[in-house]
């Protein structure tokens, strides 16, 4: 009786659904092919009458929802092309349009433009109403626009979620590699910038497939299009503290042509500037290799710090990266080689909160770290409306040898060889039937191998460990889905198998270690799953229930007993836009998965010269459950931007990480006993355009509560970790003589142990620069930072950074300057972190006072 009652519920409520015709198409430039973006798509009755109106998204496609097409009309019209006109009653669906181009002849009128303009779901951003004198890079610019969010190593967040896609003048050339876009790019060849709400990047999944993340695409200006964008940069400079040589320079060129796009980078320097994350892919989902080194050794670093003030560096970045457009999909290629020397230096004071007392490990550490990296990716895509293919292959080769000196509690020197390669490639196909009904194949492969060597020398013993870590993993799958009156159903099946082989040997354990010094372990896996989607679009609402189920069937070469698995995890959540300015999000998990196979080893693993840790020696399975809720608001009128986010989640695993010393060493283990955690995160972020001084301000918030159980001593500790913290900026121009960039950022922390609770610990980090320009020909910028660190309860350290550079620009393609940096030369900085049963704190060398001068050459 139930299930009936639900069945005639869903008719009711379909009944306006099915009654409707849904008219979808495409239109394309009748000469080249190419999708038309922003054509005016209008459904009329017989008297002329609007009565569904569109505009086409990037790939061409629009969507109308009518009543009825008997009696009506379709008309497609846009600048330079003919209007095209075709009776709805005599087409077949879905409609092709093929625009004829034809001059258009306009008055001549005045525009003034706005600095936000809203079409649909694309919302536009004017480059030059947001630009200021000191911007450079196009993700300068972006970083100030309202609802924006862009890091220094160039990755751009829209509404506090990740991009999906990253589009020069429509096309994909870099993927995820998009940093050398937003670090390289001048704001000055970039006309606008357009944000694709919902944006989804395979056409054959239009209106079958809902995505809730967004796209940018660059809208370049007519100068730096069909010719090349050239730029580079020379400086040379002067270490006051070591009496060393600096430099910094860097090449940059870009072509986006009809048929051709390149962008082509050189960096190098030794000034501090990390230019290592600009060649990083953002839209990395991981290997399927999963593999995880067990050596954590690194030199020192400063958290909270910007790293320019602390990395000594020599560094080279090399790249080029080109796409071709065929007549039957593009061809790209991405080659990326990055060198990196570090170097650094601190002294750490660990404090370990043990229930029989604290302990404490004093540390004055130096080490250099050499890392070489070789990144290969060639891709063929072809992006219709009825096909997609897509195969990529990459490779990256990655070699890192890093050597540490360490005087303290435990003096000792330390080597380390990381070398890691890695090869892949992602086959997936798409075919769609009759408009509605899609067939999806799609092969995984990757491969991976990491042989690693650590070496530590104490004045009592030298300890060193080899580890072989190499896996293979595969995931072939077929899917089926279709699509009916806003219903969209659809089943995934496939079947997944890795082969991992882990070996590792320490000759001998320092004495007051217990345990094997040597693994040899194979984990593998077969993997059968079937995942059902179901898409239901109601008007305004979206809803998605994803419900995976799996079974596996892992070995594990007498290590463990083979076993068989399976695992259910669905997924349900809601979109709702009451308004076209307003987006509520409602989501749900739950499940079970397979505890990570790295875990797996029955010996003792040697992470750095003092810390250890045991595998575990059975089969867990973990569960999770989370509930998220978001809202995002937009008034691109008013300029303003608006998110928040809220989640909760819970896991639940069979195990309890334990720590334990022996003597002076640390041993991490796991024991079998449940431990419960719970994760509460809250975000907020607004951003508004400021039209009085020409500029923005924003406004970020975070609250987060983690607790976990831990053992430690052989003794329980229920360990809670709270952090918040709010930032703010603000910039503009108070007249063409004077801009402004002014930013804080305060947090606060705290860690509670069972019926303890810790001080919290507040830190402030202010930054400020200001641009004057007395002329066209002259810049003096001056900027500053403040740091003000909590070490103790209400014992604070402060750190006062000033820089400053005078530019001269005696044309439009040449600029001269000189930058002082760290005009105080202050010496040392302070902060404190919390880990787990820990608490960290470090003393870091800064760079001293520097002189660089530099040349920019434009084309």
């Amino acid at each position: 009786m139930k299930n009936i009652i639900a069945l005639v519920f869903v008719m009711l409520i379909s009944i306006p659904v099915w009654s409707q015709v849904k008219v979808e198409g495409v239109v394309r430039d009748a000469a080249t092919g190419a999708a038309l973006r922003g054509a005016s798509v209008m459904a009329k009755n017989r008297a002329g009458k609007i009565l569904k109106f569109a505009t086409t998204k990037a790939a061409g496609e629009f969507t109308l929802q009518m009543d009825s097409i008997q009696g009506c009309r379709l008309e497609v019209s846009m600048m330079n092309y003919a209007k095209q006109t075709l009776a709805l009653d005599s087409v077949a669906l879905p409609i092709e349009v093929d625009m004829e181009p034809k001059t258009t002849v306009l008055n001549e009128v005045m525009v003034k433009a706005d600095k936000i303009r809203e079409q649909g779901d694309t919302i536009t951003y004017r480059v030059g109403a947001f630009a200021q004198k000191q911007d450079r890079s196009i993700g300068d610019v972006l970083a100030r626009m309202p609802g924006m969010k862009v890091d220094k190593s160039g990755q751009i967040q829209y509404q506090g979620e990740d991009i999906n896609k990253f589009y020069i003048e429509g096309s994909d050339l870099l993927g995820g590699k998009y940093g050398i876009a937003t670090n390289g790019i001048s704001h000055t060849d970039v006309g606008a910038v357009e944000v694709m709400e919902n944006h989804q990047p395979m056409q054959v999944l239009s209106g079958i497939s809902f995505s809730d993340k967004a796209a940018i695409n660059l809208k370049l200006k007519n100068k730096a299009k069909a010719t090349w964008s050239l730029h580079g940069t020379l400086g040379a400079g002067y270490d006051f503290n070591t009496h060393s040589g600096l430099w910094n320079g860097g090449f940059f060129a870009m072509a986006a042509m009809p048929k051709f796009q390149n962008i082509t980078t050189l960096k190098s320097n030794n000034t501090g500037e990390n230019i290592q994350d600009m060649a990083y892919d953002f839209f990395n989902t991981g290997r399927g290799t999963s593999l995880q080194p067990s050596i954590q050794l690194s030199i020192p670093g400063a958290a909270g710090l910007d790293g320019r003030r602390t990395r000594l560096n020599r560094s080279l970045l090399a790249s080029t990266n080109s796409l071709w457009k065929l007549s039957g999909g593009e061809f790209k290629t991405q080659i990326d080689y990055t060198f990196n020397r570090l170097e650094g230096s601190a002294s750490n004071i660990t404090t370990y909160f043990l229930p029989g007392g604290n302990r404490v490990i004093t540390e004055n550490r130096s080490g250099t770290d050499y890392t070489h990296s070789l990144s290969a990716k060639a891709t063929y895509e072809l992006n219709k409306r009825t096909t997609y293919i897509n195969n990529t292959l990459r490779t990256n080769l990655d070699w890192d040898d890093i050597r540490v000196t360490t005087i303290g509690t435990l003096s000792n020197s330390q080597s380390a060889s990381l070398p890691d390669y890695y090869a892949g490639n992602n086959l997936k196909v798409i075919k769609r039937f009759n408009g509605r009904h899609l067939v999806t194949f799609e092969s995984k492969n990757d491969w991976e191998l990491m042989p690693h060597q650590l070496s530590v020398v104490t004045p009592k013993d030298m300890i060193s460990q080899q580890t072989r870590n190499q896996a293979f993993y595969t995931d072939e799958s077929a899917a089926y889905a279709f699509v009916f009156a806003g219903l969209s159903v659809g089943l995934e099946g496939g079947l997944k198998g890795y082969m991992r082989d882990f070996s590792s040997n320490i000759p001998e354990l320092p004495k007051d270690i217990p345990g094997e010094t040597e693994n040899v372990v194979n984990t593998n896996y077969l993997m059968l799953y079937a995942s059902p989607k179901i898409e239901y679009q109601l008007r305004r609402v979206n809803f998605t229930l994803n419900a995976p189920l799996s079974g596996a069937y892992y070995t594990f070469d007498k290590a463990l007993a083979n076993r068989d698995e399976y695992y259910f995890s669905p997924s349900l959540s809601m979109k709702w836009n009451p308004t076209a300015r307003i987006d509520l999000r409602l989501g749900a998990s739950t499940g079970r998965s397979p505890m990570s196979l790295n875990m797996i080893y029955p010996g003792v693993l040697m992470a750095d010269y003092r810390t250890f840790r045991n595998g575990i020696d059975q089969f867990y399975t973990l569960g999770s459950q989370n509930l998220r809720a978001s809202i995002n608001y937009r008034n691109s009128v008013t300029g303003f931007f608006g998110s928040a986010t809220v989640s909760q989640s819970w896991d639940e695993t069979p195990y309890t990480l334990a720590q334990k010393f022996y003597g002076d060493y640390i041993v991490y283990s796991y024991s079998s006993a449940s431990n419960r955690g719970e994760s509460f995160v809250s975000r907020g972020s607004f951003g508004k355009t400021i039209d009085c001084i020409r500029g923005s301000a924003s406004l970020n918030g975070t609250y987060l509560r983690r607790g976990t159980h831990l053992i430690s001593q052989d003794q329980n500790v229920n360990n809670i970790t709270t952090l918040w913290s709010v930032s703010g900026k603000i910039g503009g121009a108070f007249s063409s003589l004077l801009s402004f960039d002014i930013s804080s950022d305060f947090s606060a922390n705290r860690m509670s142990m069972n019926a303890f609770d810790a001080d919290w610990l507040r830190s402030l980090k202010s930054g400020m620069m200001l641009n004057f320009t007395p002329g066209d020909k002259w810049e003096w910028r001056i900027s500053g930072d403040h740091y003000f660190n909590e070490i103790t309860s209400d014992n604070f350290k402060q750190l006062l950074l000033f820089d400053t550079r005078l530019i001269y620009k005696p044309s439009s393609k040449i600029e001269l300057s000189a930058l002082l940096t760290n005009i105080l030369n202050k010496k040392e900085y302070n902060y404190i972190t919390f880990n787990q049963l820990s608490q960290f704190e470090s003393r870091r060398s800064l760079r001293g006072r520097e002189l660089l001068v530099s040349i920019t050459l434009r084309k």
